[in-house]
């Protein structure tokens, strides 16, 4: 008999697993549940179970501190502003929390800053030193400049020229003086008959722009053609010399050469000064110049805006000049009429341009 019911018990052991394994699943659904195998042998299987729910409350309470953890980092982030309210009820007090998270500590988060109209960003603040920098020009301290010297009034841009020129313009001793010279030289057979024309000034820098004080002009080595001007600022005295003797003339301030008044316009624009005083080393006159236009000018470098300028004289000479809009008034086309409508031009090619630090 005790060996038919061990058989019994052998052969019905695995309906017993299925019953514990459906108990221990419900059991485990239901709330908390293990299995304890303390003796594990060959005839019998103790099996024990303990179901644990937990507390209603404590859920409730462990789900409203995760709601709030999960809110109050993103009020910390990102604060909302208050929304504005009427004047009559006051202004609405800011980090006001919900009722159910007083009880719980948590960090104050940063006061939000109040809402404002948008305002302009504020004016900088300028200081004595930085007034005479506003708008205040920047002009190039090295320039450089090639021409092509027609005497057809009528050429056009690649027309074949008689010569060639160039004009440089350099600031030196850290912008304290300045150097020009203008070399221009005939072409082809006409060379041999015409000789350069070379001319330099010599000056300082102060605030108003460009004060000479050497300003030579050569023609060749003729010394009828040579004329040579000195600038005696202390004594405001122009000292000019040639073949046919030593002049002086009072010196105006402001006074130019042939070359400095030129590039003077980078300091002063022409509209601002349309009088100047020049000397060419023979003698010193008044310039009068007039606007003629802005005018848009063909060169090889393509087309130029350009402001017009133009001087006449009684004995039917006239001097003009076109200054570049887009390079601070360089000049980059020259034009003198002389008697009987003889006609020097000089168009410029290239311009090359160095603006000193600011």
């Amino acid at each position: 008999m005790t060996r038919d019911w061990k058989s019994l018990l052998r052969e019905s052991k695995g309906l017993l697993v299925a019953i514990c394994l459906s108990l221990f699943l419900h059991l485990f659904l239901l709330g908390q549940a293990y299995l304890v195998l303390p003796e594990f042998g060959e005839d019998h299987y103790q099996i024990s179970a303990r179901l644990m729910v937990p507390e209603p409350k404590k859920i409730i309470t462990e789900t409203k501190k995760e709601i709030i953890q999960k809110q109050e980092p993103k009020q910390i982030s990102e604060p909302d502003p208050e929304p504005a309210q009427p004047a009559s009820e006051g202004p609405a007090e800011p980090n006001q929390r919900p009722a159910e998270a007083e009880s719980i500590p948590v960090t104050e988060p940063p006061t939000p800053a109040e809402p404002t109209t948008e305002q302009a960003p504020p004016v900088p603040e300028i200081k004595p030193d930085d007034a005479g920098l506003i708008d205040k020009p920047n002009p190039y301290k090295y320039v450089e400049t090639d021409f092509d010297v027609r005497t057809d009034i009528n050429a056009k841009v690649n027309d074949r020229p008689t010569g060639k020129a160039k004009i440089v313009y350099n600031l030196i001793r850290s912008g304290e003086g300045y150097e020009i010279s203008s070399l221009i030289q005939a072409q082809g057979l006409v060379a041999l008959v015409i000789p350069d024309l070379l001319q330099t000034s010599k000056g300082y820098l102060t605030d108003t722009g460009l004060r000479p004080i050497d300003y030579l002009y050569q023609f060749g080595d003729k010394k009828d053609k040579t004329y040579t001007a000195k600038f005696d600022w202390e004594t405001n005295k122009l000292n000019m010399h040639s073949t046919k003797g030593d002049k002086q003339a009072p010196l105006v301030e402001g006074a130019q050469d042939l070359l400095s008044f030129m590039y003077q316009f980078m300091f002063v624009p022409p509209l601002e000064n349309m009088q100047l005083a020049i000397t060419n080393g023979k003698k010193l006159d008044t310039y009068d110049y007039s606007f003629e236009g802005e005018e848009v000018i063909q060169t090889k470098m393509g087309d130029v805006k350009t402001v017009h300028l133009l001087r006449s004289s009684k004995d039917d000479e006239k001097d003009e000049l076109w200054l570049a809009l887009d390079y601070q008034y360089v000049p980059v086309k020259i034009r003198k009429t002389e008697k009987e409508n003889k006609v020097y031009e000089l168009l410029a090619i290239s311009i090359k341009t160095e603006k000193p630090p600011i």
